[in-house]
């Protein structure tokens, strides 16, 4: 069973995912980030690069759509997303929970490092934020919380950390709930 604070954080993360604010999650809302994203970064429509983000991106939705129990095959509503983090992310399998971990990292990583170091900057992390349309104000206090080691950089391991932290620990001071930025219950000291 999930506890209140999992629940807004679930909720905070379905309302990001939400692009269009229509109360349910469909193939729309992931393109949508994508094209996004593609403005951001200033690449044009019918370039190779924009296809390859559009691609990347609907495929998380047709990942994410294969694992949720809904009963329409093109939206996944708020109840759904969370019976489906309750059974597999939060109180489901090690096994498949990593395999998620893994593959929302390296789908961070594969969009939004842009320099391929293997490193997220802050400025890389605010791209994100635009991306998801998540208050850039928050970005900074959300990047320091998530750089553990303190040197500037977000690394895969520090990154991997968060995104556990944010969907399973039930600790209200878990840096990893800063992930996707202020969702109201964190504690705003540094």
């Amino acid at each position: 069973m999930l506890t209140e604070l999992q629940k807004e954080k679930l909720t905070h993360y379905f309302n990001l995912l939400d692009f269009d604010n229509n109360g349910t999650i469909e193939k729309d809302d992931f393109t949508a980030i994508a094209e996004n994203l593609c403005v951001l970064w200033k690449i044009q429509d019918d370039t190779p690069e924009h296809g390859r983000y559009v691609s990347l991106f609907e495929d998380s939705w047709f990942q994410f759509r294969e694992s949720v129990d809904n009963k329409d095959p093109n939206h996944a509503t708020i109840e759904e997303w969370l019976d489906f983090a309750d059974k597999y992310l939060v109180n489901g399998s090690d096994e498949f929970f990593d395999r998620f971990m893994q593959r929302i990292t390296r789908e961070i990583f594969d969009c939004f490092d842009a320099n391929k170091d293997g490193f997220i900057s802050l400025d890389e992390y605010i791209d994100i934020f635009m991306a998801y349309h998540i208050q850039v104000r928050y970005s900074a206090k959300s990047y320091t919380r998530l750089d553990l080691n303190s040197d500037d950089l977000l690394s895969k391991e520090e990154l991997l950390s968060g995104v556990e932290e944010f969907f399973k620990s039930p600790d209200e001071n878990a840096p990893g709930n800063w992930l996707f930025g202020f969702w109201g219950k964190q504690d705003q000291s540094i």
